[in-house]
């Protein structure tokens, strides 16, 4: 595999877009590193993967009941401040299309 491509791969798994930024916010990733050597940019991605599925304890199921209950508890702040139906499903598109470019935080909403 190409060091391009094993780049791509551990910014995209990180939400980070270059090495700076990788350094600014995974610093516990590249620590005792040497970025530019390929070896080293896969054992950082040996890592995140790692990090990754022992992270990864969510179920689909566990999503799909959050999101209802998300959904619920924003029907029932909108109703108490007089918002009506297609209002309230015009809100909860626009934080489904904003969710699918960046995290959204319930303290935002």
């Amino acid at each position: 595999m190409k060091l391009n491509t094993i780049k791509k791969q551990v910014y995209f798994l990180t939400c980070t877009k270059n090495t700076q930024q990788l350094k600014k916010q995974r610093p516990d990733l590249i620590k005792g590193k040497d970025l530019r050597y390929k070896q080293h940019w896969q054992t950082i991605l040996e890592q995140v993967k790692k990090l990754r599925l022992e992270n990864f304890d969510f179920s689909l199921d566990d999503l799909n009941a959050s999101e209802k209950m998300l959904k619920e508890s924003l029907v029932k702040v909108c109703q108490l401040s007089g918002m009506d139906d297609e209002k309230i499903e015009i809100e909860w598109q626009r934080i489904q299309l904003e969710a699918q470019f960046s995290d959204i935080h319930i303290e935002e909403l």
